[in-house]
């Protein structure tokens, strides 16, 4: 149906191979029979999950991003391993990072993270019927739980798409917009 919008790889190279990102630079075929050149991420996707507790508060994780200089608040996440369930790593990255675990969980949405730069996708999870557990954070991970309500939490305090995503859907879903 769109076929006059799609671009032809013609070749690829390996630009940079690293622990989390792997750029790419693909010489492409426009649909006009041009050349162009495409520099791209190549990543292997992450999930999150908005956890609600019975009373309506949030659970959330401040913690230090590099790339900002900046703490954030936001809701658990984590980069999908090798062949991993989405959901799965969703319920083990809420888990490791809060110390509760999740009777009940659904899928938001899925979504990629910025596509006109990387082929990563994000799953997104609201979960519910938590259980508290022990937190168990990776050896380079620093973050400290928050508990927020969800009526009075303001995107404002958010500084990620899927944070604001998640917090805007937990509220419509309770009643709360």
């Amino acid at each position: 149906m769109y076929e006059d919008l799609i671009e032809e790889k013609v070749s690829s190279e390996d630009i940079f191979d690293g622990v989390l990102l792997h750029v790419k630079r693909d010489y492409v075929k426009l649909p006009n029979g041009n050349k162009a050149v495409r520099e791209w991420i190549k990543h292997q996707g992450a999930s999150a999950v908005i956890p609600v507790l019975p009373n309506g508060n949030i659970i959330l994780v401040r913690q230090y991003r590099y790339p900002i200089g900046k703490v954030t608040l936001e809701i658990p996440a984590g980069l999908l391993e090798k062949d991993e369930c989405p959901m799965n790593a969703a319920l083990r990255e809420l888990e490791e990072e809060t110390g509760y675990r999740a009777n009940k969980i659904e899928k938001i949405c899925e979504y990629f993270m910025s596509p006109g730069m990387s082929a990563g996708k994000f799953y997104l999870y609201y979960a519910e019927d938590l259980v508290k557990t022990q937190q168990n954070l990776d050896e380079d991970e620093f973050v400290v739980v928050e508990k927020e309500s969800l009526k009075t939490i303001s995107i404002d305090s958010l500084s990620d798409g899927k944070s604001i995503i998640a917090v805007e859907y937990a509220k419509k879903k309770r009643g709360i917009l």
